[in-house]
C-alpha cells in the first residue's frame, strides 16, 4: 500500500490520469457512471487524504461530463 497522504490534493486525479492502467480503470468507471471502481482501487493501493479523494472524485465528474458531450 502505497501512503500519498503526504503530497497534493491532486495526487490521486494525477496517478489515475497518468499511469496507463489506473487510467483504464477509471474510464471503464466512467463509461459505467460508477465511481466506486475507482474509490475501491484506492481503497486496496493507496493511503489517501479525504481531500484527495474528493479530488479525484471531481476529475471523475469532469471525466463523465465530458464522456456524455
Amino acid at each position: 500500500m502505497r501512503d500519498i497522504r503526504h503530497y497534493a490534493d491532486q495526487e490521486l486525479s494525477l496517478l489515475f490520469l497518468n499511469e496507463e492502467e489506473l487510467y483504464r480503470h477509471l474510464m471503464r468507471a466512467v463509461r459505467r457512471n460508477d465511481f466506486s471502481i475507482v474509490k475501491d482501487l484506492c481503497d486496496d493501493y493507496f493511503l489517501y487524504s479525504d481531500d484527495q479523494l474528493e479530488n479525484l472524485r471531481e476529475t471523475f465528474n469532469e471525466e463523465l461530463q465530458e464522456y456524455e458531450n
